[in-house]
C-alpha cells in the first residue's frame, strides 16, 4: 500500500512544472493589468513606486487569484485527471 500512495504523490519536479504551468495561465488571463502597470512604469520611470500602487495592487490580485495554494490544488487535481485519461 505504501508504494500505491508513492506513486500517487507529485514529484518535485512535477510540482514545479504544474506550477510553471499555472503561472503562465495567470499571466495570460492577466495580460491587460500587467500591460497597464507595464504602461505606468514606463510613463513613470522612478516614481513608479509611488504613481503606480493601484495598478499593482490590481495586477497582484489578478496574479494571486490563479495562483494561490487553493487555485493550484485545484489545478493539480485537473492536471491528475487529464493524466489518467492518457
Amino acid at each position: 500500500m505504501g508504494d500505491r500512495d508513492a506513486r500517487l504523490q507529485w514529484s518535485k519536479r512535477a510540482e514545479y512544472e504544474a506550477r510553471k504551468e499555472l503561472s503562465a495561465i495567470a499571466l495570460k488571463k492577466c495580460d491587460s493589468h500587467l500591460k497597464a502597470f507595464s504602461d505606468c512604469a514606463k510613463a513613470n520611470n522612478l516614481l513608479v513606486v509611488f504613481q503606480c500602487r493601484k495598478e499593482n495592487r490590481e495586477m497582484n490580485a489578478c496574479l494571486h487569484q490563479y495562483t494561490n495554494d487553493d487555485a493550484f490544488e485545484a489545478y493539480k487535481i485537473k492536471r491528475s485527471a487529464e493524466l489518467e485519461t492518457l
